[in-house]
């Protein structure tokens, strides 16, 4: 009777504890798909294929995540893809994943999509392959769709050089 009694106070003492939370600063705020205008009307019409593979040479910033979690905090990732088909991601100034990239054009059950593929084999994960998945790209909005439909990560990016 005791060890009941015992489990049914700490529940309510877990249930009643109280956080002290901060407004978040609206420049602090993570973006979300809402914010970002041009890649929204590629929902059903994706950019021309040489206009993405021009258009993602550069250097992108992490602004928002699309996830299935409350309040994802958005790392200081920074990509920058280049022409000659590299790609390098840093996490707060710290090169965290270097591979080779192509922008293809894929169609599947009569829906076309870009998608960016690394050299990275399927059975090899790496956190930091955050560039690896469905593309909506504009001259400086960029989202990675890594599988939002499924609980998989989405990635939203606005160019900076």
């Amino acid at each position: 009777m005791k060890k009941l009694l015992l489990g049914v106070m700490l529940v309510a003492f877990m249930s009643c504890e109280k956080t002290d939370s901060q407004p978040i600063n609206e420049t602090d705020k993570a973006e979300t798909l809402d914010d970002f205008t041009c890649i929204n009307e590629q929902a059903d019409n994706p950019a021309d294929l040489a206009d993405a593979q021009n258009w993602i040479v550069g250097k992108w910033q992490l602004t928002g995540i699309i996830a299935m979690m409350p309040d994802v905090e958005v790392p200081n990732i920074q990509v920058e893809f280049k022409s000659d088909g590299g790609v390098f991601v840093e996490k707060d100034g710290e090169n965290v994943f270097t591979d080779a990239y192509s922008v293809i054009e894929n169609e599947s059950n009569g829906y076309t999509s870009l998608q960016v593929i690394t050299d990275q084999l399927p059975d090899n994960f790496d956190e930091y392959n955050i560039v690896k998945g469905t593309l909506r790209i504009c001259e400086s909005e960029l989202m990675i769709d890594q599988g939002i439909a499924f609980d998989a990560p989405g990635y939203l990016f606005r160019k900076i050089e």
